[in-house]
């Protein structure tokens, strides 16, 4: 106990460390004949720990205790402290804290659910576009473009059963007489299609399709469209959907590193993105 209020003591400012030890070692002075008497009565001479325990502190430190408790009595208390910042600037009205009642109507509520409704007006344009029938007599490379556009209405409209079969329509239509750009979205439409009519399996087999089909000379960059997650699979089809995920995601990063080492600037203009792309997997 003594030493706790030793160390407590000694632990404050610079002014107060001073004086302690002043007040110490004029009491150690002081007292120096009672604590060698009381050492010589235990017999601890030629132990200073001992001495230090057993016969110092508690001869010294009441002492030291009384001496510091009239030092500390002739000094006046510390002024209080002043918050400058709590000063009022000048020319203002001190705040009147006060309860602002809310409205006892609901129009503002209305007036977001009434901004929110559905537009009939695009809804009947869409329902126009989705009911359309085929063109006569047009080209395979338009009634492909057809089918598709329709399908993108029906999917708005959320007939994504109806907009599925435009979508394999378009497919049948125009895979071999459309380019490959064109080709490459329809399938990636009717990849979305699958997914969202809860089929991940036929998903994942158009994505697989169209992983094969873009490690070809000139369709660089359609492979990353493989490594969009068609849903979830079910636990009896998670071991293949794994494999075919990993193969898909192994095909754009060796193409990535053809890019980087590729001198033709061509090569190089969606590299940052594909990158981008892979380090987010």
């Amino acid at each position: 106990m003594c030493g706790n209020v030793f160390g407590s003591i000694l632990m404050g400012g610079p002014t107060l460390a001073a004086s302690h030890d002043q007040i110490v070692e004029m009491c150690r002075q002081a007292l120096r004949p009672q604590v060698q008497a009381c050492a010589q009565a235990k017999g601890l001479k030629g132990n200073p720990e001992a001495i230090r325990e057993q016969c110092g502190k508690p001869i010294v430190s009441p002492c030291v205790r009384r001496e510091e408790q009239k030092a500390a009595a002739g000094k006046s208390a510390p002024a209080a402290p002043k918050d400058e910042m709590a000063v009022a600037p000048l020319n203002t009205a001190p705040l009147r804290p006060h309860f602002v009642a809310p409205p006892r109507t609901i129009a503002d509520i209305t007036a977001i659910l009434d901004s929110e409704k559905p537009d009939d007006v695009k809804i009947a344009e869409r329902k126009a576009a989705a009911d359309v029938t085929p063109p006569q007599n047009a080209t395979a490379a338009k009634l492909a473009q057809f089918y598709y556009d329709r399908g993108n209405a029906r999917a708005l409209l959320a007939r994504n059963k109806e907009a599925l079969a435009d979508g394999l329509e378009a497919m049948a239509v125009g895979k071999s007489t459309i380019e490959y750009g064109r080709f490459w979205r329809i399938q990636q439409f009717v990849a979305l299609q699958y997914r969202t009519i809860g089929d991940p399996k036929q998903a994942m087999a158009i994505f697989d399709s169209m992983a094969r089909e873009g490690d070809q000379p000139g369709h660089r960059g359609s492979p990353i469209a493989s490594t969009v997650i068609p849903g979830k699979p079910t636990p009896t089809e998670r071991a293949d959907w794994c494999s075919r995920r990993a193969a898909n995601i192994r095909r754009p990063r060796r193409r990535t590193g053809v890019q980087r080492r590729s001198a033709a600037p061509g090569s190089r203009i969606c590299l940052g993105t594909i990158i981008r792309r892979l380090q987010n997997r």
